[in-house]
């Protein structure tokens, strides 16, 4: 349900409970805010954390692909590969509830991408 439905809803109750212009307001501002909304993506879905900038994960499988953004349906831009070490900087979750860790190469890639490399991969392949 979008967030102005929700919300017209919210207003729709509180007129017919008696609530009134001041329990209108704080139930709005009982509305989650959309952590999509910042990027564009508030159809996708999903939650924004941020992760402690000294969290360093290593690649798990052979040929981990890293892409664009969080989900399948981002362009791919590389290949990582078992043991290859990233930092991550952020995590999503994708519509489907898939964890994915926005990360930085922390040295080239044999895949061909460079250190300093940043993009997403799924965090199910990173230990």
């Amino acid at each position: 349900m979008g967030r102005k439905v929700l919300r017209s809803l919210v207003v729709s109750g509180a007129l017919v409970a008696g609530v009134g212009l001041v329990g209108v307001s704080a139930a709005s501002a009982m509305i989650a805010p959309d952590p999509w909304a910042s990027s564009g993506q508030s159809d996708r879905g999903g939650s924004v954390s941020s992760t402690d900038a000294t969290v360093f994960k290593s690649v798990t499988v052979d040929g981990l692909r890293v892409r664009t953004g969080p989900g399948t349906d981002r362009a791919i831009l590389g290949l990582v590969y078992e043991g290859e070490p990233v930092q991550v900087i952020a995590t999503r979750y994708d519509w489907t509830g898939q964890r994915w860790d926005e990360v930085m190469l922390q040295r080239d890639s044999a895949g061909g991408l460079p250190g300093g490399y940043v993009g997403w991969v799924t965090e199910e392949y990173l230990y």
